[in-house]
């Protein structure tokens, strides 16, 4: 993972998920950890910035 994970779309938001499914699967590694922590804070971006739109 070289680039920072950044969420533009619903489909986006939902590739997402199925990476975190798929990382899961994997055995545990300093990079899979790494990569799992970025896409949880670029999801909890999203999720943010939806919440915020909807207000």
């Amino acid at each position: 993972m070289k680039q920072p994970i950044v969420i533009h779309t619903d489909e986006d938001y939902e590739q997402a998920q199925l990476r975190v499914a798929e990382l899961q699967a994997e055995s545990d590694t300093s990079t899979k950890e790494q990569e799992l922590h970025a896409l949880a804070e670029a999801m909890l971006a999203w999720e943010l910035r939806r919440e915020t739109a909807e207000d």
